[in-house]
């Protein structure tokens, strides 16, 4: 059974014309007008088609308006935010990049080394530490030696100076 909305009129014995009513259409006025057709709804919305209307559904809460064309505050100040740190991150590694060829400039073409009083102080510093580290020289004598200590073995005083500077 196909419903009619709309007033048809005989043309002629095999022809006829249907006037629809609103928000329907095609031949008979069966189907429905598809207010979508020339819809765009932004920000990634969808169209919904509604009898005689359309309604754009925005798929986040960031978004609002009939087209899903409104955006929330806070995805404004978020995208703001986020530019802001991706402009000081461009400036900060440009400056580091200028930085290292003007470096380079004055050392290879101009030959000013700008650190090299700092790398000469870190040398020296090295060097020092490395002197303080190594042990003191000591002669160690063993006790088994002292027979050849008490070579005057009347000479107590001698004797016992010796073994105690051996000792020590």
């Amino acid at each position: 059974m196909s419903v009619f909305l709309g007033t048809c009129l005989n043309i002629s014995n095999s022809d006829y014309l249907c006037v629809c009513e609103e928000g329907w259409t095609s031949g008979h006025c069966e189907a429905m007008v598809n207010y979508c057709q020339n819809v765009t709804c932004e920000n990634n919305g969808v169209c919904r088609p509604l009898f005689r209307d359309f309604k754009c559904e925005c798929l986040s809460s960031s978004y609002s308006g009939l087209y899903c064309q409104i955006t929330a505050g806070s995805l404004v100040a978020r995208k703001l935010v986020g530019k802001s740190f991706g402009y000081i991150a461009i400036i900060f590694i440009t400056s580091v990049f200028v930085l290292v060829v003007t470096l380079d400039v004055l050392k290879y073409v101009f030959h000013i080394d700008a650190a090299r009083g700092e790398l000469e102080r870190l040398r020296r510093r090295k060097y020092r530490k490395k002197r303080r580290k190594r042990g003191i020289a000591t002669q160690f004598r063993y006790v088994n030696e002292l027979p050849s200590i008490l070579s005057n073995p009347n000479d107590k005083e001698t004797t016992v100076l010796n073994i105690l500077l051996t000792i020590f």
